[in-house]
């Protein structure tokens, strides 16, 4: 049996390849979305507004936020009076967009990423099962839009 050294090129991997994980960041961008989706209406949000709430660093925050302001999700002002808020309404905004913003498209295993990535695919009896569950997941997380989350978060508080 060979046994490779810890961090030697052999024992590599790409981190989440082939996995569905909702990484931190992606969570930190649900909850930063979220928030700005249950804001009052055209208010920009102070950014130490939603580190404070939210939990998140200034710094975090920022890595967070750059890709979702250059896919349109959010828009920012700098300067006083300034802040982020929705980049469009929120009910055009599903949970898989932001997902796949903030790491990609999603794979449950690595033989979805694509043909010819597994060489056995064509033949495995469990490919069609993980297709399966993949395109089900986008399918509900497409449809779950940060409108309906704000609409379920609003009533759970008044609860």
């Amino acid at each position: 049996m060979d046994h490779a050294e810890p961090g030697t090129r052999r024992n590599r991997r790409t981190p989440h390849k082939g996995k569905m994980q909702i990484l931190s960041l992606t969570e930190g961008g649900i909850r930063t979305v979220l928030y700005l989706a249950m804001a009052e209406k055209d208010r920009w949000v102070p950014s130490e507004e939603i580190c404070r709430t939210q939990e998140i660093s200034p710094t975090y925050l920022a890595k967070i936020t750059r890709p979702l302001l250059k896919r349109g999700i959010l828009a920012a002002v700098r300067g006083v009076g300034g802040g982020m808020r929705l980049g469009r309404p929120a009910d055009t905004i599903s949970m898989l967009e932001v997902i796949e913003t903030l790491q990609g498209p999603m794979h449950f295993n690595e033989c979805l990423i694509g043909p010819g990535i597994c060489e056995r695919d064509s033949r495995c009896p469990v490919h069609p099962v993980w297709k399966q569950i993949k395109e089900g997941t986008e399918r509900i997380l497409a449809l779950w839009t940060f409108s309906d989350l704000a609409r379920q978060a609003r009533s759970q508080n008044k609860g």
